[in-house]
């Protein structure tokens, strides 16, 4: 639905502030996450609209109005999810409708679809079900193809100010789709502005650390901007460019003829963040390390396997996520216990009594023993202490030793990682992924 297909009930101005409205009382008690509103806030962000509030209310009708009532008195527009069930705690229409000050209608064409849908599945349509029916007057109607309640689009007058109004079912999969298919293209017209994002991806570098690398950037308040901001595990920078939204996509790559910023300053900010963090960049775009990872081993034909002991398959398993990566990825042994170590991997048991499990001896033996076993061209080891118990003073809980062996011999190195025993496994897993990232990338 783009600008020439908006009813003129929906004609458009600039939104210079969108806020999401999350409605539902399980958000607040924590027994669902609000996977809608990071959903519409990452849409909001590429179309250009600005976000700065987000809130959650209960199925309670005098808070709910009261929330509307306050977002609308200081933005734009709202995006609202949750609250267009069939049931009586279902009441953001009616809610809307009264801050609108118009009456609910019902719309014969959703009245249609929602028998339609009951009819097709064979389910007994009940009469609450009319209620998703039943639209504030003059809004629009948005059409759910994986549900019974329809989206709601309002423009209207609220203290002589126009503002928008979506509404949209709280199920992430009937919210999502609707979110993308139809709203996404009816917002595009009231942007006054469009971002073009690149995403600066990086591992094995602190957040303080990487920001102080950056901190002119990062500071600086010029078009386009750099912002931090943790990951799981990584660190990721957001490039971002800010366009007017009637400046055609691909128009130029530098400056406008008033000078102002293009694609090509941005391309300029990412070379300087890479230039600067070097290594530690993985990614500039969307992959995960182990994506990123997967990919460099099937591009260059590198087969791969692995021992892990304190991540017990971990490591394996994020590569494994990868399509297409059965074509280098050979095996991989669990060697939790030592006994195993010795039997499969062949590392001397002298060793371990004289070194421990926990140790470069020990990775290292580890990776050559699993490479010699698969035939491999790469094999990655893990062994470390997870906790909560195991540490000593010398070897503490994170303690984490990885080897990597290939035919130009074996390198190891050791990390101390904090957090409970999940996170322990996990980033130690991470680190292993991004030591044989680190070889093929040199």
């Amino acid at each position: 639905m783009g600008s020439a297909d908006l009813p003129h009930r929906l004609e458009p101005f600039g939104i210079r502030s969108c806020e999401i409205l999350s409605v539902g009382t399980e958000l607040l008690f924590g027994q669902t996450v609000n996977t809608d509103a990071a959903h519409t806030a990452v849409r909001l962000s590429e179309l250009g609209i600005p976000s700065y509030r987000q809130t959650v209310v209960g199925d309670n009708p005098e808070r709910m109005e009261q929330a509307f009532r306050e977002i609308l008195g200081r933005s734009d527009a709202v995006v609202a999810t949750g609250g267009l069930g069939p049931t009586r705690d279902d009441r953001t229409a009616e809610v809307l409708a009264r801050v609108m000050g118009v009456p609910l209608e019902q719309d014969d064409g959703v009245l249609e679809a929602i028998t339609r849908r009951f009819l097709s599945t064979g389910s007994p349509m009940t009469p609450n079900n009319r209620k998703q029916a039943l639209i504030p007057r003059g809004a629009l109607a948005i059409p759910n193809g994986h549900g019974t309640a329809p989206g709601i689009a309002a423009r209207f007058d609220f203290h002589g100010e126009p503002r928008l109004a979506i509404l949209l079912p709280g199920p992430p999969a009937e919210m999502r789709p609707m979110m993308d298919r139809s709203v996404v293209p009816l917002l595009e017209p009231f942007a006054q502005y469009r971002f073009l994002s690149r995403y600066i991806r990086v591992f094995g570098i602190g957040e303080s650390r990487a920001e102080t690398l950056l901190q002119d950037l990062v500071d600086r308040q010029e078009n386009p901007t750099l912002a931090p901001y943790c990951g799981d595990g990584d660190v990721v920078f957001r490039a971002t460019l800010r366009l007017p939204a009637d400046r055609p996509e691909g128009e130029g790559t530098g400056p406008d003829a008033a000078g102002a910023p293009g694609p090509a300053d941005l391309d300029r900010l990412v070379a300087e963040v890479v230039r600067r963090l070097g290594i530690h960049v993985y990614e500039v775009g969307d992959r995960s390390l182990q994506a990123v990872t997967a990919d460099l081993l099937m591009e260059r034909g590198v087969t791969v396997s692995l021992a892990e002991s304190c991540t017990a398959g971990l490591a394996c398993a994020l590569l494994a996520e990868r399509p297409g990566i059965s074509a280098v990825l050979k095996g991989a042994v669990t060697a939790y216990d030592n006994d195993v170590k010795v039997r499969l991997l062949d590392v001397p048991r002298d060793l371990l009594e004289r070194e421990g499990a926990v140790g470069a001896a020990c990775a290292a033996a580890m990776a050559d023993g699993c490479r010699s076993r698969f035939g491999t061209g790469l094999a990655l080891s893990i062994t470390g202490i997870a906790g909560p118990d195991g540490g000593t003073p010398d070897k503490p809980i994170g303690t984490v030793w990885l080897a990597l062996s290939g035919p130009d011999g074996t390198v190891t190195e050791s990390v101390r990682l904090a957090g409970d025993r999940n996170r322990i496994r996990r980033m130690a897993a991470f680190r292993g992924l991004d030591l044989i990232r680190r070889r093929l990338s040199t």
